[in-house]
């Protein structure tokens, strides 16, 4: 039987306070038109990069950025296959007409009749920031993080191929998961109140460069926030920053 949580990672949701400013300054890192279709509901599909994208979202603010991977259309089936593995923290399924989700150990878990239909082309990629390559899960412990994502999507973790010293799994499109237990981030911990935690959460994702020095000055550029200096971090050369709403990428060196 297939396994009903596909290896997808459709998109990376990022809390932001201001949906309108925030949309702005994505369009405007990205160099990408405004889409007026896609500003409503409160969520906006922000970039669209090949597989995996970013949604900026004003009612997530308050808690961390959080992935989404795929289900199958009966996600009832991937909702009972999350209760039977008797995990901590499972939501409330939501149903729609055109969408059912639900959350899970942080992650979300989604099934949207945009699944199943042609994916829009997502345009011309920047000339400096490529795609998404990488979603970062966090976890001190990185065995256990690796061992919980194993479970949850019924896929090997492999030495990862580009990120010299860390493991992931492999995604059948769009970015693959990373798991780093901070040696690749070298990122402090963010107190979240509405959770009562402190968590290691930037940056979310890792963001291809043909030329790591022209795209921190680009991102400086657009008024990145907290913009490092240029290191090599196994394997390549990287910088990270932070959006406006505390949001973290890092941009790392193609080879």
């Amino acid at each position: 039987m297939t396994h009903p949580i596909k290896p997808v990672i459709s998109t990376v949701f990022f809390p932001v306070t201001d949906l309108k400013a925030s949309i702005e300054w994505y369009a405007n890192l990205f160099e990408q038109p405004i889409r007026p279709d896609k500003t409503g509901g409160g969520i906006y599909w922000g970039v669209s990069f090949d597989g995996t994208g970013i949604i900026l979202d004003s009612n997530m603010w308050g808690f961390p950025p959080m992935i989404m991977f795929e289900s199958v259309r009966d996600i009832d089936a991937s909702y009972e296959f999350c209760k039977g593995m008797d995990y901590s923290h499972i939501g409330e399924l939501y149903r729609f007409s055109d969408v059912a989700h639900f959350n899970v150990g942080g992650n979300m878990v989604c099934w949207a009749i945009s699944h199943e239909q042609p994916q829009e082309p997502a345009g011309d990629a920047h000339p400096l920031l490529t795609k998404i390559s990488r979603v970062i899960a966090h976890g001190d412990n990185a065995a256990e993080t690796e061992n919980w994502y194993a479970g949850f999507l019924q896929k090997d973790v492999r030495p990862d191929p580009v990120v010299q010293g860390l493991n992931g799994i492999a995604m059948d499109k769009g970015a693959d998961l990373l798991v780093d237990d901070n040696r690749l981030s070298q990122s402090g911990k963010v107190y979240y109140e509405k959770l009562q935690l402190n968590l290691h959460v930037a940056p979310a994702l890792v963001i291809d460069s043909p030329d790591v020095e022209a795209a921190r000055a680009h991102v400086s550029a657009k008024e990145a926030l907290d913009v490092t200096g240029i290191e090599v971090r196994m394997g390549a050369a990287c910088f990270t920053f932070h959006d406006p709403y505390g949001n973290g990428i890092m941009v790392r060196q193609t080879r």
